[in-house]
């Protein structure tokens, strides 16, 4: 288990206010950003980190999305309800302070962690996220994007899932043989086995890396850039590339919950939102994958 300063769970609160609505899509409750100019260019859906659909940071982001690339967001609540309260970041950042007084309070906090992690993971495991996950997008693509190309975002606990949809599996199809998506890009990705889960990646995929992670070790990165630079090198003539970026300084989480007060933080979280927007207008305008 990664030390609990690096888990998912650390990062702030970002300032704004979501403009997007709440509906109810395929039996789950759904944050939804409408793309500014009227006919989506695509659909994107995001798989977020464990703090969910709820957190301002996933919807602001959401609204980022379809503001930046002129698509249609859907940000669902996959996790069942389970998702921890924002002030678990709060004790987090409390479990990295010094001084005698500050180890004392440690305690508290760490098992206020555990309090909401420990039910999270059991309650969102494999065996009962992934049909709610995969069975969702087969809906989307079957029912409200069948004429539109689907791209997958996945951060921290959504990663995973992500990097499923771009293998060449059943999930990543309708009953109809179709595509349900495009592509997928992944931020600081959890839960990964390496290599096995980026050498059976099929689709263009996207990583935004950062630096000090222990959900991806420096090896692991390494790894995953090589796997996936070798990737491209084979399959650039058919049409489908990988792309690797690391942001050097960047920690856990930088891409939804950098803290604001910190420049260069922040702006690492808005060069990994450019580098998304720009990968799903690449993979929306290639024809020979949109199906």
């Amino acid at each position: 288990m990664p030390p609990l300063g690096q888990c998912c769970a650390t990062g702030s609160l970002h300032t704004g206010t979501p403009t997007g609505t709440v509906e109810k899509v395929h039996g789950l409750d759904c944050y939804v950003a409408e793309a500014p100019g009227g006919q989506p260019k695509g659909v994107v859906v995001i798989i977020p980190d464990a703090f969910g659909w709820e957190l301002p940071n996933n919807r602001i982001l959401a609204d980022c999305y379809a503001k930046e690339g002129n698509v249609k967001v859907y940000l669902p609540e996959f996790q069942g309800g389970w998702a921890p309260p924002m002030d678990v970041m709060i004790s987090f950042k409390a479990l990295s302070a010094t001084g005698f007084w500050n180890q004392l309070y440690k305690i508290g906090h760490l098992a206020y962690c555990i309090r909401y992690l420990a039910p999270f993971l059991i309650a969102n495991r494999a065996a009962v996220s992934e049909p709610r996950v995969f069975g969702f997008l087969k809906a989307l693509k079957s029912n409200e994007a069948k004429d539109l190309s689907i791209a997958t975002a996945g951060f921290c606990w959504g990663g995973p899932f992500v990097t499923r949809l771009c293998w060449n599996g059943a999930e990543n199809k309708t009953d109809e043989g179709k595509q349900v998506t495009v592509c997928g890009f992944v931020a600081h990705p959890s839960n990964l086995t390496y290599p096995g889960d980026i050498e059976k990646v099929v689709l263009p995929y996207a990583v935004a890396a950062s630096e000090h992670d222990q959900m991806m070790s420096p090896a692991q990165a390494k790894q995953t850039e090589e796997i996936l630079k070798k990737k491209t090198e084979e399959s650039k003539g058919k049409g489908v590339e990988h792309e690797f970026v690391m942001y050097h300084g960047a920690h856990h989480g930088f891409a939804v919950r950098a803290d604001e007060d910190d420049k260069e933080e922040a702006e690492r979280g808005k060069r990994a939102e450019a580098q998304a927007v720009a990968w799903f207008n690449r993979w929306f305008s290639n024809k020979s994958l949109n199906v």
